[in-house]
């Protein structure tokens, strides 16, 4: 995932850096668990070596399952310099996606434009326009088209406020608790939810990531 995010954010920042436009479609497929071809998947597990006992478990499971996988959404972008290639890249992608039993979804599925310029990126899938958006969460990072991280920066401050204070009346007060154990859950849980995706924030807002220090940390933990 994070190999993911930092692909998009040099992609971004490098063109924002040159000022040339990027053209993204953030795409989500309807109900994507359930049309997945299960012959497919055998197949592409087969190739990257999950075969023998380890295959027939994963089958097993499959075939127990009453859909009961919940998969993250809007984990396909689409990047193009211009409309129209990127257009062409959708229409190949969602022709792919029909001949494998899926389907893009034009109400889920969103395009947004990294330019200096507010302009049009009109996108369409099977004759419907896409919605055009100004910001967009993709595997939990906010992107926005002016290419600045602040506004996920204080997202993550928010999320770990609101963590912060649901631990402080489960964790923090409870004298039953050790203090290992307070540390313990304080740092598997209230340090990943301020820190995801701060690599992002260093590189892009140096200044307001290092002001964050540990905002809303606990002044004791005893």
């Amino acid at each position: 995932m994070a190999t993911f995010l930092f692909a998009l954010f040099w992609v971004l920042e490098g063109s924002w850096e040159f000022a040339q436009p990027v053209h993204m479609c953030f795409v989500d497929l309807e109900k994507a668990f359930d049309r997945v071809p299960r012959g497919i998947l055998w197949e592409v597990l087969w190739e990257y070596g999950v075969r023998g006992p380890l295959l027939r478990a994963v089958r097993s499971l499959y075939n127990r399952s009453r859909s009961l996988v919940r998969i993250a959404s809007y984990d396909v972008v689409l990047l193009a310099s211009s409309g129209l290639d990127l257009q062409h890249a959708l229409g190949r992608f969602a022709a792919e996606c029909e001949a494998a039993g899926m389907r893009v979804s034009t109400s889920k599925s969103e395009a947004m434009l990294l330019d200096r310029k507010k302009m049009a990126c009109t996108l369409q899938v099977g004759g419907e326009v896409l919605p055009q958006v100004e910001e967009f969460k993709y595997l939990g990072v906010l992107f926005t088209s002016e290419g600045r991280m602040d506004r996920e920066i204080d997202r993550r401050i928010g999320a770990a406020a609101a963590v912060m204070r649901s631990m402080y009346r489960s964790v923090v007060v409870k004298k039953e608790l050790s203090r290992k154990a307070k540390l313990s859950i304080y740092q598997s849980i209230y340090v990943p939810t301020l820190t995801y995706g701060h690599e992002l924030w260093v590189k892009k807002e140096p200044k307001r990531a290092s002001s964050i220090g540990w905002q809303g940390a606990p002044l004791e933990i005893g």
